[in-house]
């Protein structure tokens, strides 16, 4: 999005509103425009199951009604393995646009962990006619797909990370994150995943962000209570982007179930233990983070060595942006020639 305002390249903004508090602070910190379209009024993020369902019927409902937003669009671009995600390739199925997909081509291959990003990033790769690969590992997962292949090298993160000034100084605490549907509600990982919390409490102060949906279940888990009276363990709401990197920076190592922050702590040199499975990214994997697969010796180990896991050596720097919006504008102008005709 600020590579296409800085090029002058105009475009429709459409928000779904899955994670508006979020949203909101992205657009603040990095001077992006307000959503054109909004497929749903929700102010709050999503937090149960229940309000997942609301919004997904209310987001339907105006995909419809918004008809006049949608035709005559020469391409639909989305990011990412989110139900938004998914949604924005049922749109642009609906409405027969041209559907681009960055981040394309990561995968776990175990439907169940993630789960349902992986079956999501599944389906959308059927639907999308440009695959905007992270990786060369990412664009040999493609090879076979129909859509144009096109391999930017890193991740759009990358170039956000880039122009957030940090500071090197290190601090004694550890940032951690946990908010995977597949952790959170799964009580017997959520309260495993809460232990290795109170295990790393022991080594430095923990600032756990608390995502909406994982406070809810912490508190219908009866874990909560445990966290909030450890005085080594700081609850915090969630951050605005460019704090939240700045804290990571600046942290010993982070704890984490998400495969962004794979990439981005690979990017910062930042230790990180992986609280997963599988993992959908190869990117920082045994370098910078580690794959617990929540297996108590892997985590004792991460715990104990976690100075260890820093790359040695820079790496190659790319600019996944300029190369997206470069391919978007040959796209749009064969799609022009095309309805020329």
């Amino acid at each position: 999005m600020r590579e296409l305002d800085q090029r002058k390249i105009d475009y429709l903004y459409i928000q779904t509103n899955q994670h508006p508090s979020m949203n909101r602070l992205l657009e603040s910190s990095f001077g992006l425009k307000q959503p054109d379209v909004s497929l749903s009024n929700r102010s709050a993020d999503l937090s149960s199951p229940k309000e997942v369902i609301c919004w997904i019927i209310e987001c339907v409902r105006n995909v419809v009604k918004m008809k006049k937003a949608f035709l005559g669009q020469d391409i639909l671009v989305t990011q990412g393995d989110t139900l938004t995600t998914l949604m924005a390739s049922v749109v642009a199925k609906f409405y027969h646009i041209p559907l681009a997909h960055i981040e394309a081509g990561l995968r776990s291959y175990s439907l169940m962990h993630p789960f349902p990003e992986e079956l999501i990033r599944r389906v959308v790769t059927k639907f999308a006619n440009y695959l905007f690969a992270p990786s060369d590992w990412a664009a040999n997962n493609l090879i076979r797909e129909k859509g144009s292949l096109i391999n930017t090298k890193q991740n759009t993160v990358f170039d956000i990370l880039s122009s957030i000034r940090t500071s090197e100084k290190k601090e004694q605490f550890i940032v951690c994150a946990i908010h995977r549907q597949e952790t959170i509600y799964n009580p017997p990982r959520f309260a495993k995943a809460v232990n290795v919390i109170q295990r790393a409490s022991e080594i430095a102060k923990v600032k756990y962000i608390l995502h909406k949906p994982s406070e809810v279940q912490l508190k219908k888990l009866n874990l909560y209570n445990g966290l909030i009276h450890n005085p080594n363990i700081e609850l915090l709401q969630y951050q605005d982007y460019v704090s939240f990197v700045r804290m990571v920076v600046s942290s010993l190592f982070v704890i984490s179930d998400g495969g962004g922050l794979q990439e981005e702590t690979y990017f910062l040199n930042i230790p990180c233990l992986l609280l997963r499975n599988r993992t959908e990214r190869e990117v920082g994997l045994g370098i910078t983070s580690y794959l617990s697969e929540f297996r108590d010796e892997k985590i004792d180990y991460f715990l104990k060595n976690y100075s260890k896991f820093r790359r040695t050596e820079e790496f190659n720097r790319y600019f996944p942006s300029k190369i997206i919006v470069d391919e978007l504008r040959k796209a749009m102008d064969v799609h022009k020639r095309q309805s020329a005709y």
